[in-house]
This record gives structure tokens, sequence and C-alpha cells, in this order.
């Protein structure tokens, strides 16, 4: 399994035994992060250290979890495609993306509807 992530695997570990499915998490994390470049390296740790606030802030709310993470990933992806944008002079979508991010600038609750799933 070294270097390689098996699902099938760690999906079983964190099922029978937690605690080592959080010691392999981190390794796996650590050495990911230790592969990257010295200049990428601070900022990965940095993302890393979100995330981990996160899944902390939201442990017994797995899925509120997974919705706040998702967001971080949305935010700098649409901050990348607003500077990539910018260097190729694309004014339509900075002009689309400055509305929206005005729009956007406090999150607003949003009403959402929930479905049971009868099994």
């Amino acid at each position: 399994m070294e270097g390689n992530i098996d699902f099938d695997y760690l999906s079983e570990l964190f099922k029978t035994d937690p605690v080592k499915f959080e010691q392999v998490r981190r390794e796996k994390i650590d050495k990911m992060i230790q592969s990257a470049s010295e200049s990428s390296q601070r900022r990965l740790k940095g993302l890393q250290f979100q995330i981990d606030a996160k899944r902390e802030i939201y442990k017994h709310k797995p899925f509120v979890s997974c919705m706040e993470i998702s967001k971080l990933m949305h935010s700098s992806f649409e901050k990348m495609r607003y500077e990539l944008n910018k260097c190729v002079g694309n004014k339509r979508y900075l002009d689309y993306q400055a509305h929206n991010s005005l729009n956007q600038g406090a999150e607003s609750p949003q009403e959402v509807t929930i479905l049971q799933i009868k099994r």
C-alpha cells in the first residue's frame, strides 16, 4: 500500500480502528506535503490546517464538515479562475465573477429541502 491510497483498506480501518485510521491518514497527508516543493509546503500546511479546523469544528456533523471543506475548495477555485481570466483578458467572465462575488459577499443561509430516503 506504500505510496498509494487504498480506499477499501482505509474504509475498513476507519470502521475497525478509528484511531489507527487517523494515524494513517495524518501520515499520508504529511508525506504528501513533504513531497511537494519547499515553496508549496507552507501553503499546503496552511490549507491542511484549515481543513483540520473544519473537521474539528464539525466533528459530530460529518456532512456539514464535508460541505465546509468543499466551500474552501470552491472559493480557491473561483480565485484561480478569476486570475486566469484576468491573465487572458477575458473581460466578460471578469465582469460576471465580480458581479457574483459582490452578491455573495456575506453568505446568507439557504433554504433547503431534505428528502427522506426509505430503505
